[in-house]
């Protein structure tokens, strides 16, 4: 099974910032806490349209007959995004561009780690930890840190900021195939029931087929043995009366 890996790179615009220091000033300060926020609401929606894009690849590839789709959006909403320590790298004199850095932690609950890792094993696919190292995510004890890095940029009315998270897609796809593989759990077991059913039935019909070609070869025989004596006891016979 191979799940869809895009990168995400996610460009958001929402809520008016508050606070005289949006007011009076071309850049956002990087401890607002409307932009604080804003990154908050920009990890949740990029993890949304990241499990869109695994539903859309799953339901195209008929490989959720058994389950409620909407289950895998509304696990996103277990996820939950703790930022802190925000810090400014760079406010750029020539726009109102402003570089950011904050201590992400994302905190996946253990019962769905624990299904993931579940699949995934049914299906030989390397664990959550595994997947991890592979991705370059510092992952521990079902939380995942980050220093987030990302740009906050007002738009020229001042009334909207956009948010740019630069370096936020491999523990995206990381939550992401989490999850994703914990909403599957129940399909992979289904499938492998049936097709350990087919098996069994298989195996079945072929002992019950190689049953009756033993015995049409047994009864073939049989009739062979008795055609030989038949023949046998002719072939005396005529020497019998030839005898006397």
């Amino acid at each position: 099974m191979k799940l869809n890996n895009k990168t995400l790179v996610i460009l958001a615009s929402v809520l008016t910032l508050t606070g005289c220091n949006n007011l009076f000033s071309k850049h956002v300060k990087c401890d607002d806490e409307s932009a604080t926020s804003l990154v908050t609401q920009v990890l949740q929606d990029g993890l949304a349209q990241s499990l869109e894009g695994e539903l859309k690849e799953l339901i195209k590839n008929g490989s959720i007959k058994d389950l409620d789709p909407a289950k895998l959006k509304l696990s996103a909403k277990n996820i939950q995004f703790s930022l802190v320590d925000s810090r400014t790298d760079f406010i750029d004199p020539n726009s109102p561009k402003t570089t950011c850095a904050i201590d992400l932690t994302a905190i996946i609950p253990s019962d769905l780690v624990k299904k993931s890792n579940e699949a995934r094993a049914k299906v030989d696919v390397v664990s959550v930890e595994e997947h991890a190292n592979n991705l370059g995510v510092n992952y521990e004890n079902n939380k995942i840190h980050l220093i987030l890095e990302y740009v906050l940029q007002p738009t020229d009315k001042g009334d909207k900021v956009l948010a740019l998270l630069k370096n936020s897609s491999n523990v995206q796809t990381l939550i992401s195939e989490t999850l994703t593989y914990a909403f599957l759990k129940p399909q992979i077991e289904k499938n492998q029931i049936k097709n350990l059913e087919a098996s069994k039935a298989a195996i079945q019909r072929n002992n019950a087929v190689y049953q009756e070609n033993n015995e049409a070869v047994e009864a073939a025989d049989a009739a062979t043995e008795a055609e030989q004596a038949a023949e046998a006891a002719t072939a005396a016979a005529e020497g019998y009366d030839e005898e006397y």
